[in-house]
């Protein structure tokens, strides 16, 4: 299998080496979400309202564990980038070595305390009573897999770090497919409810890891496991944490915020929770682009910055801006003005429909917002400045989010509908932020030694 060159970042257009950098990205990031949604989809079709709901208070946990990784991995990524950019690509076959043994255990740790404190947590969440069982199988078997995912984000990280986007797209093509398959094997033919829809990801995500070293380590020597020594260098897990722990802090305090909000949520009974779970996955494909696109620009400015090509790298993020923004204009539109049509692709329920159609004419304002504040945060992130963004998590996720829609749902008449308004102001606060520091010119010292 021969797989295509990889786009060159730091030279020649970046209208053309980002766009075909960031098409996988954006094609990966789609089929990712269709793997996670065919869940919602399949489970809300043979389960119902309850499936739906075990499948959206579970899957923000794991939405969480995922945040953790997600996070940390940004630290490989601005690593490998600045390392590649500066001409000491060499270097990054130890970054993975590092990486690999501190994610491993990372990923036990969190496996073992997830699986055993899931049934308070779930209560804690006050997930509806019809959906705790299944909720709680769901969780459980999701939360295995949590090593695999983490290993595999360690080679997705440093692959995006380097410009490579093809690798992580095949692997996602096959797996997308896989889980698809068990999904309605295990769900639809079987009757397994949630708990099919947790093994069909968990197997999915090991299939996943396994396939992403051979790939990888075949193409470029520096990422094959016969030239990486497994273990930890002290001053390398210094720099990878420097980037990826403020990240991973700040997509933690994001999601727990959501999950703050969903016990709001949860408050309105299940309906609620499943119209809430529906649009939380919609969501999910309306900002894909955006995230994809982040995860060019923080490629780009990280390469650009290790070169010293400061200019480039600002300019990246503004290309990156105008490729992300037309699939949230879309889906911003559609659910503006066919909100139940969107929200019937989950659930066939005419009471979540009702209940839902409203809700994500509110919500589908963050669409927009969501996808500038992705550009803006890949500059930075790129530049090392992480410390920023997890400050804009700290006052959007509790400050704003949660708050506002804690006000907005019990103080005011809106109710429900009140926590769905809450949703664009936080990115809104992300932006405002954002801009002034980028506006300073400080992002050009970057924070990364290579």
């Amino acid at each position: 299998m021969t797989l295509a060159k990889k786009p060159d970042l730091l030279h020649g257009s970046l209208w053309k080496s980002m766009l075909l950098f960031s098409i996988p990205l954006i094609i990966t990031n789609l089929l990712q979400a269709i793997y996670n949604i065919v869940d919602m989809i399949i489970v809300g079709q043979f389960a119902g309202a309850t499936g739906l709901a075990a499948v959206g208070n579970g899957g923000q946990v794991t939405m969480l564990i995922l945040a953790i990784v997600m996070g940390l991995s940004n630290g490989g990524v601005v690593l490998a980038a600045q390392l590649l950019g500066a001409k000491k690509s060499f270097q990054i076959s130890n970054v993975m070595g590092t990486m690999c043994v501190a994610f491993f255990c990372v990923a036990i740790a969190i496996t073992v305390v997830v699986f055993a404190l899931a049934k308070p947590l779930l209560h804690v969440m006050d997930t509806p009573p019809e959906a705790y069982a299944q909720t709680v199988n769901y969780l459980r078997i999701c939360v295995i897999g949590t090593v695999f995912i983490y290993l595999y984000n360690v080679m997705a990280a440093l692959l995006r770090g380097i410009g490579e986007s093809m690798i992580p797209m095949l692997l996602i093509i096959i797996t997308a497919v896989l889980n698809i398959v068990l999904d309605l094997i295990l769900v639809g033919v079987c009757d397994m409810n949630a708990t099919g829809a947790a093994i069909a990801t968990l197997i999915a995500q090991i299939v996943c890891c396994v396939l992403v070293f051979p790939l990888a380590g075949r193409k470029y020597d520096f990422l094959n496991l016969k030239n990486v020594r497994l273990r930890v260098q002290k001053n390398l897990l210094k720099s990878v944490l420097k980037i990826g722990l403020p990240q991973a802090i700040q997509f933690t305090l994001t999601n727990i915020s959501f999950i703050l909000v969903l016990v709001l949520v949860n408050h309105y009974g299940n309906t609620a929770a499943a119209v809430s779970a529906s649009v939380t996955r919609l969501s999910s494909f309306a900002v894909l682009a955006g995230q994809a696109v982040m995860g060019a620009i923080i490629a780009t400015s990280g390469q650009n910055i290790g070169a010293g090509e400061y200019k480039r790298a600002q300019k990246g993020m503004l290309v990156g801006i105008v490729y992300a923004l037309p699939l949230a204009v879309i889906f911003f539109l559609l659910s503006e003005f066919i909100p139940q049509t969107m929200l019937h692709i989950f659930t066939t329920d005419p009471a979540v429909l009702a209940m839902g159609g409203p809700y994500l004419r509110i919500f589908a304002w963050s669409f927009l917002i969501e996808t500038v504040m992705f550009c803006l945060f890949g500059l930075l992130i790129g530049a090392g400045y992480t410390h920023v963004t997890l400050s804009c998590a700290i006052i959007n996720a509790f400050a704003v989010r949660y708050a506002l829609a804690r006000i907005l749902s019990t103080v005011t008449p809106l109710g429900f509908l009140g926590i769905a308004l809450a949703y664009p102001f936080a990115p809104l606060c992300s932006c405002i932020i954002c801009v002034t520091f980028i506006l300073t010119g400080r992002w050009k010292n970057s924070r990364v030694k290579v």
